[in-house]
């Protein structure tokens, strides 16, 4: 059974509509009139690819995995996680919430490259807002910070480094024990899921642009 990619109902026949100039058979939907190829000597170009991308990446497989699941290159996958992820956007933030700020080492390529995962989340739903991967430096925090400043946060809980106390107006921040619970549960279940994460692992990324596809996919889909 196949289904029509512009239009989605239990009574779409195809009907031959021509071939492509690679010599494969066209058809065209009978309800909307689109034309589509529906047998791929290529897999990649399969209607159901992405959703499996998606999938895949969330149960945190690896690249090599992936690709050996899907039967596609490693290279196709990682172009087409990257087209995924550029049409993926932010939550709306709501203004007047409390949220919580942690950070989580990771490495890129090797061990000696330590970079930075700083994210936040919404208190009340639990939600990621916002995350930002740099080294662990003022700008890397800052850069969420902002964000939560301009959502006008009522409270900022976050663990007792040092940078926050000169970023975060003293009214705004908190640190106080238990605080950030929620979001501590939240960077367990992230290295649970995504290897590159783990703490002892040769599971290392490749990219800091792949990285942010990874959780812009795990965090916002």
């Amino acid at each position: 059974m196949y289904s029509c990619s512009k239009c989605v109902g239990a009574n779409v026949q195809f009907i031959k509509y021509g071939k492509t100039s690679s010599g494969k058979q066209r058809y065209q939907c009978t309800n909307c009139k689109a034309t589509s190829v529906l047998k791929f000597t290529y897999n990649a170009y399969k209607q159901e690819v992405n959703k499996n991308i998606i999938q895949l990446t969330k149960e945190g497989l690896g690249i090599r995995s992936t690709a050996r699941f899907l039967k596609i290159s490693p290279t196709t996958l990682l172009s087409r996680i990257i087209k995924i992820s550029e049409k993926i956007s932010p939550p709306a933030l709501a203004f007047g919430k409390m949220y919580e700020l942690d950070e989580m080492r990771f490495f890129i390529k090797k061990k000696t490259r330590p970079f930075w995962l700083c994210y936040a989340i919404n208190r009340e739903n639990k939600q990621v807002v916002g995350f930002y991967i740099g080294r662990r430096t003022s700008r890397t925090l800052k850069a969420v910070v902002k964000t939560l400043q301009n959502a006008k946060a009522t409270k900022i809980f976050t663990d007792k480094l040092k940078h926050y106390q000169y970023l975060i107006p003293k009214e705004q921040h908190s640190t106080k024990r238990f605080a950030t619970n929620h979001i501590e549960r939240k960077n367990l279940s992230i290295r649970t899921h995504l290897k590159r994460f783990q703490r002892k692992t040769i599971g290392f990324s490749k990219s800091i642009k792949l990285t942010v596809a990874v959780l812009k996919i795990y965090f916002w889909i």
